[in-house]
């Protein structure tokens, strides 16, 4: 096998997957925590049906996605207000900077 190639069981099966080495303990990571998740819900639940599980799980993970991206988008215009402000401040500053130098130089040629 491959440096590049993992191999890992997920629910009983064995996968055989292209990764980078430096994402192959995330990778497994990320396995580990999609079995915990199935295991909670079916126990919660009472569904024994895999693939229903399975789709619960999925729509669960693809709504927290959605929900982080919502964030970030939001982060993002917040981030971005923040740095319009300052540019203006900034311009502001240089202005009045230019200002006074014009200013002084006025007053020291007369």
């Amino acid at each position: 096998m491959s440096k590049n190639n993992i191999e890992l069981s997920l629910f009983g099966q064995v996968l055989r997957l292209y990764c980078p080495p430096e994402h192959q303990d995330f990778l497994l990571a990320s396995a580990k925590r999609l079995e915990e998740r199935v295991a909670t819900l079916k126990e919660q639940s009472g569904i024994i049906q895999l693939e229903k599980v399975l789709s619960i799980v999925a729509l669960n993970l693809n709504y927290e996605l959605e929900q982080e991206q919502r964030k970030n988008v939001e982060n993002k215009n917040v981030l971005m207000s923040c740095v319009q402000q300052l540019d203006s401040s900034l311009a502001k500053f240089q202005s009045s900077e230019l200002d006074s130098v014009i200013i002084e130089q006025e007053n020291t040629e007369k």
